[in-house]
C-alpha cells in the first residue's frame, strides 16, 4: 500500500517542528544557566592557600580548566630569600631585569620581552616559549597564567597552559634582616589529549620534572635574591654596566641596593 504522501509531509514537518522546539529549548536552559554558574576552583596542592574569592569571576573562569582538569600539579617552596619582600615584588614587576642580572651571573639566560600591561613574553633558551600575564596580585599573593609551547626532541611542539599561584610570607634572618619566604603552586594542562593522557599517567615519574621546568625562572629569582643580599656592592656595578636596563630603572635598583644592609667583610691580612 502506497503511503499518503501529504500525511508523510505532515509527519516529517511535525518532527522538524519538535526537533527544533526541544533543541530551542535546551539551547535556552544552556544559556539562562550558565551566567547563573559562577566558574569554581579547587585547590588540590596539599597546605597551599589561596584568596580565590578575590579573584573576579571572568579570572577564575580562565584558570578553571586549567587547575580543575590538570595533567600536572605541584608545589615548590617554602624557600627563604634574604632580601626585604618590598625588593623581591620589584624584581617580580621587571622580569626583564631580572633575565639580565640572571644571565650576567651564570645562573641561567632568559629573555623577558614586555607585551603589555602585566604581561611579558618569556623564552628560556631550552625551547620552552610562552606569554606570561600577571592576573591576580595583593601584597602577599600573585596569580599568573601562562600560554605557551615547548620545543623537544620526542614531541616536536608541545603546546600547554598554565596557573602559577606565588605565596610571599615576610620573615626574619636569624641575623634580624628582613626576608621572604615564597611558595609556589603550578597547574599545568596540555592541549594534546594524547600526550596529556601519557603525563597523566607517568605523572608520578615526571610531574615534578614540569613543576621545576615551569617554576625555573621563579628560583633564578630566588637564587638572585640570594646574591644579592650576599654581595650587594658587586650587584650595584654590575647593574651600571648592563645596557639593557632603563636609566631611570638603573637609579631606582641602585638605591635598593644600597639600601640592603652591607655584609661584614673579614679584614684583609
Amino acid at each position: 500500500m502506497t503511503p499518503d504522501r501529504s500525511g508523510l509531509r505532515s509527519l516529517v514537518a511535525g518532527n522538524r517542528l519538535v526537533g527544533a522546539s526541544v533543541a530551542a529549548a535546551l539551547l535556552a536552559s544552556l544559556v539562562s544557566a550558565w551566567p547563573g554558574e559562577p566558574c569554581r576552583v579547587t585547590l588540590q596542592a596539599t597546605g597551599f592557600a589561596f584568596p580565590a574569592e578575590r579573584v573576579d569571576p571572568a579570572t577564575l573562569c580562565l584558570i578553571e580548566p586549567i587547575i580543575n582538569s590538570a595533567t600536572t600539579s605541584g608545589v615548590v617552596g617554602p624557600t627563604t630569600t634574604p632580601i626585604p619582600p618590598s625588593f623581591y615584588a620589584y624584581l617580580l614587576d621587571h622580569p626583564g631585569t631580572i633575565a639580565s642580572l640572571v644571565e650576567r651571573f651564570g645562573i641561567g639566560s632568559y629573555q623577558f620581552i614586555t607585551k603589555g600591561s602585566n604581561q611579558f613574553w618569556g623564552d628560556d633558551r631550552e625551547g620552552t616559549h610562552g606569554l606570561l600575564t600577571l592576573l591576580y596580585q595583593d601584597q602577599r599573593s600573585r596569580l599568573y597564567h601562562i600560554d605557551g609551547y615547548h620545543e623537544g626532541h620526542v614531541f616536536p611542539i608541545v603546546r600547554v597552559k598554565a596557573a602559577v599561584f606565588l605565596r610571599t610570607t615576610p620573615v626574619t634572618t636569624p641575623e634580624g634582616y628582613q626576608a621572604i619566604e615564597t611558595s609556589l603552586a603550578a597547574y599545568t594542562k596540555l592541549n594534546d589529549p594524547v600526550l596529556a593522557t601519557l603525563v597523566s599517567v607517568l605523572k608520578p615519574l615526571i610531574g615534578d620534572a614540569v613543576t621545576r621546568k615551569l617554576t625555573k625562572g621563579f628560583n633564578a629569582t630566588t637564587q638572585l635574591g640570594a646574591l644579592i643580599a650576599k654581595d650587594p656592592h658587586r650587584v650595584i656595578q654590575e647593574v651600571r654596566s648592563l645596557p639593557a636596563i632603563q636609566p631611570d630603572e638603573r637609579e631606582v635598583l641602585t638605591a635598593l641596593l644600597q639600601g640592603l644592609p652591607q655584609p661584614t667583610r673579614a679584614p684583609t691580612p
